[in-house]
């Protein structure tokens, strides 16, 4: 008996199938389950592998749906914007925080040391430097590609390509004299910056109030992605440099017009929709958005990224894409990125109120969101032109309900209300301004 077993444990397959019966046995059991498939297709022509790998696939986007709705619908929860709060005052002892209408948010405000005006791409051309245009190598890991999937519902183009900020470089007094930049994707941004809030949300719904019992130092080793960003560094480093992380650069403005029939100064805002992927449901001041290449994802020259490297361009870019509904401003189809932007006859006639002295537009310095760790490049816009109050403002599927507001109400307006908190960080900004200062805007509020 044992010479028999032998011989067809030398049998190739037999052997194998005798040696390892659970693997044989899931082998049997597929190939049984192809056949039966394969009968079934032949003679009702129904693939039932491929329903049974349908519903599979749609049950996974359902639940990653359903997850995403309820990490924005309690991220969003006083209770949970408090704790968030606390917690970050635990580990970021110290940075200052940004106070403004008598709230205090987690936003840190660098100011330029010089008040660049515009023409911004000309008068900023030492003030940024892109070191290098290549496109880092990423590799998620299991709960990034979770995170990731989850939010692939609200990330039009993963792949595009943006500037992510490499370093600030500061005065003696911590104002901005300019910054360097490297390339990144929006995914690397995902994965890396906007992980961070869910992060913290992941931990709430684990710990709760009981994690505030702990020191500084526990509160962020339990915070996997953030503890790694802050790894070498110290804090004022985080704030201000890149490192351990791909942080998309964003450009923020505040649109300021005068309006002779109201005889005051209004400002366009809205409520960011669920469709965005970070912060729906908060208002916000417009335009803002990434620092990113205007062109196709595809696009990899070097010398296409180099000249899209333009703050004005990516400025005026999320004008017309923001406040004027530019839905043919999301990607480059047609052309040359300069002759694109500049010829649009929304931006034609902003400079042209530019070059005559009846509008002002000034860089005012960097915000940085401290739950994402993201900066964004801050500037005001002022129009002192009456007909401007003409313009037929629409924003697009970033927004809900736009409203356009006296900018003296503001305050009324955000009282008990959401306010993004980079936005917060601008009108903190804003309201300094030699600018506001002279009109008499949100002056001694």
């Amino acid at each position: 008996m044992y010479e028999f077993k032998s011989y067809l444990l030398d049998v190739p397959v037999v052997g194998q199938f005798i040696q390892y019966p659970i693997v044989s046995t899931s082998i049997v059991a597929l190939i049984t389950i192809v056949m039966a498939n394969g009968m079934v297709k032949r003679n009702l022509d129904i693939n039932l592998l491929k329903l049974l790998y349908q519903y599979m696939c749609k049950d996974k986007k359902e639940r990653y749906e359903k997850e995403r709705q309820l990490f924005y619908s309690k991220s969003t929860e006083p209770e949970f914007i408090e704790w968030q709060h606390k917690v970050l005052k635990r580990i970021y002892t110290n940075i200052q925080f940004t106070k403004l209408f008598g709230k205090e948010y987690p936003v840190s405000v660098q100011r330029t040391a010089i008040p660049y005006q515009y023409p911004i791409h000309e008068g900023m051309k030492t003030f940024a430097e892109l070191r290098n245009n290549q496109v880092p190598e990423l590799i998620m890991d299991k709960q990034q590609r979770k995170y990731f999937a989850m939010m692939s519902a609200t990330i039009k183009r993963p792949n595009l390509i943006g500037f992510e900020l490499d370093e600030y470089r500061l005065t003696d007094g911590g104002e901005i004299l300019g910054f360097t930049a490297n390339t990144c994707q929006y995914k690397h941004t995902v994965s890396t910056s906007h992980i961070l809030e869910y992060e913290l949300y992941k931990i709430h719904v684990k710990c709760g109030m009981e994690l505030l019992q702990n020191s500084s130092d526990y509160i962020l080793s339990i915070l996997q992605y953030r503890s790694r960003i802050h790894e070498g560094q110290s804090q004022l480093d985080v704030i201000t440099k890149g490192r351990n992380r791909h942080s998309l650069l964003s450009v923020q403005m505040m649109v300021v017009y005068f309006d002779p029939k109201r005889q005051d100064y209004l400002t366009p805002i809205f409520k960011r929709s669920q469709k965005v992927a970070i912060k729906p449901n908060y208002w916000q001041i417009i335009p803002a958005g990434g620092f990113e290449i205007f062109e196709k994802e595809e696009t990899t020259s070097k010398y296409i990224i180099e000249n899209n490297f333009n703050i004005e361009l990516a400025l005026f870019r999320e004008l017309i894409e923001e406040v004027f509904n530019g839905k043919d401003f999301e990607s480059n189809e047609t052309g040359e990125v300069n002759d694109i932007i500049h010829k649009h006859p929304d931006i034609v006639e902003l400079e042209k109120l530019l070059n005559s002295g009846d509008a002002h537009l000034e860089f005012l310095g960097n915000v940085t969101d401290i739950v994402s760790l993201r900066p964004e490049l801050s500037f005001v816009l002022v129009i002192d032109h009456p007909d401007y109050a003409k313009t037929n403002f629409q924003h697009n599927f970033e927004g809900t309900d736009f409203q356009k507001i006296i900018v003296n109400d503001l305050p009324r307006m955000f009282d008990g209300e959401l306010l993004y908190p980079s936005s917060a960080g601008l009108l903190a900004l804003a309201k300094e301004s030699a600018l506001f200062r002279e009109r008499g805007l949100l002056q001694g509020v």
